[in-house]
């Protein structure tokens, strides 16, 4: 190696430690891959839902945990997950009534979202609102174990982020400009986080109805799926938005295929460990991009993450039947939520011109 390359290559490591962005897609996908792993070695209830919260901390600006800020995390998501039992308990029995109670709350939960709620906090407090109730149909031991595993996955979520933030640190910020908090965004009017809750809830509700009459209880990961999208700005924009979503989560369905089927080819734990951190590298270097596709490959990551984790959990002769029938199901509840909230914008945009 001549003198100019051995320059260059020893500078190559220094050029990776000073680059922030480096740093951040490394941790995404040590925190994700970390979590994975361990999820499905304690044999937690909910293996997939993990390292999908933990990609949404690692995926935000938020620096690493504190106590407080766990706290501040956790103990609402407790509340919610006892809140929630406890409605099941007593009210599941009169069926009508505890639909009612369930709308209610949905509409509590988008509409403190809308009003600048920590998302991460919502988004699994809204998680507890769907699957209790939804598995509470079978059996409430059922619905007190599922809510133990979500308090217990919030907590892992934020361990093992904390420990990717220890593992791969933020560089310290070096100017004044880059100190600088971002301004806070103004809190939308009572009127308009009370439309944007109507709107999420005309397109969820509908399908949590299907489920509860028809109990799919063990289709429950789907209606989950389709909560979680409906949280996402790119569906409630419109119909534009909506199609770049279908077409992020199909190419989320092709990568959990590959991913699935390799894992077949070397069935071990270490191939899951090293597939998952390969796609955990390739999404972060888009999710930490300023492309404009950038948010729309965090839906697909996390399309990646349930397939695969739920193709984990899958065991049997018919288990490549079932994992296929997964990724329709999933491609399903994207297309059904991106439809029917263009359809709410095609209906916005008639009663504007009427007007």
């Amino acid at each position: 190696m001549s003198a100019e390359g051995a320059a260059l290559a020893s500078r190559a490591p220094a050029r990776i430690l000073t680059d922030q962005r480096s740093r951040r897609i490394v941790r995404f996908a040590a925190g994700t891959t970390i979590g994975s792993g361990f999820a499905y070695l304690i044999g937690f209830e909910l293996p997939f839902l993990v390292p999908i919260l933990i990609a949404m901390l690692l995926a935000s600006p938020a620096p690493r945990p504190t106590l407080r800020s766990a706290a501040s995390f956790v103990l609402p998501v407790a509340a919610g997950a006892f809140v929630g039992v406890v409605l099941t308990r007593h009210f599941l029995q009169y069926q009508d009534i505890f639909l009612l109670i369930e709308f209610l709350v949905l509409y509590r939960i988008f509409y403190a979202l809308a009003g600048g709620a920590n998302p991460l906090r919502m988004v699994w407090i809204l998680i507890a609102a769907l699957v209790i109730p939804l598995v509470g149909t079978v059996s409430i031991g059922l619905a007190i174990g599922v809510a133990i595993g979500l308090v217990d996955g919030a907590l892992i979520a934020v361990g093992v982020t904390w420990f990717a933030h220890v593992l791969v640190p933020d560089l310290p910020l070096i100017t004044a400009a880059q100190a600088e908090a971002k301004p806070a965004k103004p809190t939308p009017p009572p009127a308009a986080r009370a439309a944007y809750a109507r709107r999420c809830l005309s397109v969820l509700f509908p399908m949590l109805l299907v489920f509860f009459y028809l109990s799919l209880t063990s289709d429950a990961v789907i209606i989950v799926y389709a909560g979680l999208l409906s949280l996402l700005p790119s569906f409630a924009a419109g119909w534009k938005q909506g199609k770049d979503m279908i077409t992020s989560n199909l190419i989320g369905g092709v990568v959990a295929i590959v991913f699935y089927n390799l894992l077949i080819v070397i069935p071990s734990f270490g191939m899951f460990l090293l597939l998952t951190l390969l796609v955990g590298l390739t999404f972060g270097d888009v999710i930490f991009s300023d492309r404009p596709i950038a948010p729309v490959i965090k839906s697909a990551f996390n399309a990646v993450v349930l397939l695969v984790g739920m193709s984990v959990t899958i065991a049997g002769a018919d288990a490549a039947t079932k994992f296929y029938t997964r990724i329709a199901q999933i491609i399903m509840a994207v297309v059904y939520v991106a439809v029917a909230f263009g359809f709410l914008e095609y209906l916005q945009r008639k009663r504007v011109k009427t007007v």
